[in-house]
């Protein structure tokens, strides 16, 4: 006795869908970019010269929140 074939074209394979017809809803965007937003203000906020904290560490939280800041344009867009 022999195991049946299995056929990676046959018709009872599952679709993939495609990832660029994926739309998130409107609430999932404002929550994502609005968590991207306030994550990037504090790390700006964190770096701003007043701060406690080594000259280093406040370039690399401006650079953080930066970059939460792009993420958060990103995401609302996509």
């Amino acid at each position: 006795m022999s195991a049946p074939e299995s056929n990676p074209t046959s018709s009872t394979a599952p679709s993939v869908p495609q990832l660029s017809s994926y739309n998130d809803c409107l609430t999932c965007r404002v929550i994502g970019s609005g968590a991207f937003a306030g994550t990037g203000i504090y790390a700006l906020r964190m770096a701003r010269p007043s701060a406690p904290g080594s000259v280093v560490g406040k370039r690399i939280m401006s650079g953080l929140g930066v970059c939460f800041l792009v993420g958060s344009v990103l995401r609302w867009r996509m």
